[in-house]
């Protein structure tokens, strides 16, 4: 799980390729779903 946060969110790394989600939580929701 790696990622960063933007202007306008966060991009979390997912499947090879960053991907951009609302915030933080977001993106670790979407990550333990994996």
């Amino acid at each position: 799980m790696k990622g960063y946060v933007v202007e306008n969110g966060y991009m979390g790394y997912l499947d090879g390729k960053y991907v951009l989600f609302a915030d933080e939580s977001d993106y670790e929701e979407v990550y333990e779903e994996q």
